[in-house]
């Protein structure tokens, strides 16, 4: 689902957790004696700047119709196929960053911010909830540029483990314009980091 741009509105933390003050530490402990521990999230976020038509993009990767599109926005849930064919036409990129978001906790929201030197500036908030056999991934993203307005785009995705999601910028479809792309990776990970369900997108 494609979100009014706005920031998320969500509860971080799992019941019984938030709850429980920060200071209240042995009621901490003893809570996650009982349920264990918080499930670990990874995320791993691409963020491209490329300069060509909605329709040349689509058609070049084979992508089809966007699942949901509205406010500028598009998204697709991709295959590793697929994504091996956007990293094969890597050289149409102006801007390309990528960015490894550490594991976080099930059901908490993290914040992304590109910390590097650079003429495009990104942020994304992300809210993940690990379910069965997918990751329902809410996240809040904004591109910045000097030379162009700025992008943002609210989304809601179900994302099987093993998929991912691209959001796109298709704000003037018909003109070759710079436009950004998000690309999200979401799996669940052990306390060491390995990953359980899903995988990193071609990390």
């Amino acid at each position: 689902m494609i979100l009014p741009p706005a920031p998320l509105a969500v509860t971080s933390g799992r019941l019984p957790d938030r709850w429980i003050p920060a200071k209240w530490h042995r009621l901490q402990q003893a809570c996650r004696l009982v349920l264990g521990p918080p499930r670990q999230v990874g995320l791993d976020i691409q963020f491209d700047e490329v300069s060509e038509t909605v329709a040349s993009i689509v058609a070049r990767n084979s992508l089809g119709p966007p699942q949901a599109q509205s406010n500028g926005v598009a998204g697709w849930i991709l295959s590793q196929r697929t994504l091996q064919s956007l990293e094969g036409a890597a050289k149409t990129n102006l801007v390309r960053s990528r960015t490894l978001i550490l594991p976080t906790a099930d059901q908490t929201e993290v914040r992304l911010r590109n910390r590097r030197r650079n003429p495009i500036d990104y942020s994304g908030d992300l809210f993940s909830r690990l379910e069965k056999e997918k990751v329902d991934l809410s996240t809040h993203l904004i591109a910045t540029s000097p030379a162009q307005s700025n992008f943002v785009a609210a989304v809601r995705a179900q994302i099987p483990y093993g998929k991912l999601l691209l959001v796109l910028d298709v704000r003037q479809p018909e003109s070759a314009t710079n436009r950004f792309e998000f690309l999200i990776a979401a799996y669940e990970v052990d306390a060491k980091g390995n990953i359980i369900h899903g995988n990193t997108g071609g990390k």
